[in-house]
């Protein structure tokens, strides 16, 4: 999934930023005007780095904040996250961003806005089902042999819909799944059969399980007598 095919729509074209030559008071001004955390900083219409709040406090503290041009301040240089990017291939360099907001640009490198953080982490939850609309099942496996595609088929053959996977270690190889069925106990029991340790499955699922024992104890309970 490319940016443009998901965020284009969430960047905000009017998010204040600065030519490098610009000075640092009046950065800061804005952002206290703005109450804004941070700032891109651009160099001929292109991203060349990230100023924050206290980076620009700091020089405050200095005393020559009034003359100081944003591009003497030592900058960690930046680069954005172009909209012909894969979503999967830009969500490990978000975090690198300081602040809130990353910046993003044209194939061309010229800057075109920002958006927020959250909203790529909202966009890899809905890749992934992580909302209400999938169950979390999660197996213990060999990590030596293991071919995705035999319990793939496996769930479904069981009625379940895949909706999404991944792998770690811990330490050993342990496969996640979220899916769809409407029997998630009955899919359980006939991976156990399978032979798969079932590491973890939804509360959610089990809570309502042990609930409808307990009634159906109580009411067995109630017979009795």
């Amino acid at each position: 999934m490319f940016l443009n095919e998901c965020i284009e729509n969430s960047i905000d074209i009017d998010y204040p930023a600065f030519e490098d030559d610009a000075l640092a008071i009046e950065v800061l001004n804005l952002m206290h005007k703005g109450n804004l955390e941070s700032l891109p900083v651009l160099h001929e219409g292109k991203i060349s780095a990230i100023v924050t709040l206290q980076d620009l406090l700091s020089v405050k503290d200095e005393g020559n904040i009034e003359s100081l041009p944003l591009k003497e301040m030592y900058l960690t240089k930046t680069e954005s996250i172009g909209l012909h990017e894969h979503l999967f291939d830009a969500y490990s360099r978000i975090r690198s961003f300081s602040g809130a907001i990353v910046p993003v640009s044209e194939k061309d490198g010229s800057y075109l806005g920002c958006i927020e953080k959250r909203i790529f982490y909202e966009k890899i939850a809905e890749v992934f089902h992580l909302g209400e609309d999938g169950m979390t099942l999660e197996l213990e496996v060999p990590s030596v042999g293991l071919k995705l595609s035999e319990i793939v088929a496996i769930l479904e053959k069981n009625d379940a819909t895949v909706l999404s996977l991944g792998t770690y270690h811990a330490p050993g190889m342990i496969v996640t799944f979220r899916v769809q069925t409407h029997d998630f106990y009955r899919l359980i029991k006939n991976l156990e059969k399978y032979g798969y340790s079932i590491r973890y499955s939804s509360k959610s699922i089990q809570e309502k399980d042990e609930d409808l024992r307990e009634k159906a104890l109580e009411f067995i309970r109630l017979m009795d007598m």
